[in-house]
C-alpha cells in the first residue's frame, strides 16, 4: 500500500483539529470547554482500543498462515481469492477496531490488493452485528432483506474494478 510514513494526513488531520478549536475559541460560548471535555473523554476511551488493535494486527501478521493465506488470497489468486475474500469479510463479526487491523495484517502476509478490497467492502456492507443491532431492529427484515439482495455483488464487483484499477495503474506508471 505505501505511504506508512507519509505525514501528509497527519499534517491534514492536525490542521483540521486546531481549525476547529480556533472556530471554537471565537464563539465565547462553552463551546471550546464542551468540545475539549468531549474530545478528552474519547480520547481516554479510544486509546486503550488503538493500542489493543495495533496488538493485535501485529501478532495476527505474525501468527496467520501466510503462506496458504497468501495463496488463496494473495494477488495471483485473480477472481477466485476475490470471491474468497468476499466470503471472508462475512466472518468478521466486529467494527473497526477489530476489522482494520486484521486488514492490515493480511495486507502485510501477502494478501493482494483486490482481494482487500473485497474483504473490506463485505465487512463494510453486511457486518452482522450492525445488522442484528441496528438494522433489523430500526429498518426490519424486509427492509434488510432487500438491501442485501441488492448488493450482495457488490463486494467481488469492487474487488474486481480494483484488480482492473492496479492492473492499469501499474502499467501507466511502469
Amino acid at each position: 500500500m505505501g505511504g506508512e510514513n507519509n505525514p501528509t494526513v497527519a499534517i491534514l488531520m492536525w490542521v483540521g483539529v486546531f481549525l476547529l478549536l480556533w472556530l471554537a475559541w471565537r464563539k465565547h460560548d462553552g463551546t471550546l470547554k464542551k468540545g475539549t471535555s468531549v474530545g478528552w473523554g474519547y480520547f481516554l476511551m479510544m486509546t486503550p482500543r488503538l493500542c489493543c488493535a495495533l496488538t493485535i494486527a501485529v501478532f495476527a501478521a505474525e501468527l496467520l498462515p501466510g503462506e496458504t493465506i497468501s495463496k488463496w488470497l494473495g494477488s495471483e489468486s485473480g477472481f477466485q481469492g476475490i470471491i474468497i475474500a468476499s466470503f471472508a469479510g462475512l466472518l468478521i463479526p466486529a467494527g473497526g477496531v477489530i476489522a482494520f487491523p486484521m486488514a492490515l495484517a493480511m495486507y502485510k502476509i501477502g494478501v493482494g490488493i483486490p482481494q482487500l478490497v473485497a474483504f473490506l467492502t463485505t465487512w463494510e456492507i453486511f457486518a452482522i452485528h450492525r445488522i442484528l443491532a441496528w438494522e433489523i431492529p430500526f429498518l426490519g427484515y424486509r427492509f434488510v432483506t432487500l438491501r442485501i439482495a441488492s448488493s450482495f455483488f457488490l463486494p467481488p464487483l469492487a474487488g474486481v474494478f480494483a484488480a482492473l484499477i492496479v492492473f492499469y495503474l501499474d502499467d501507466w506508471m511502469s
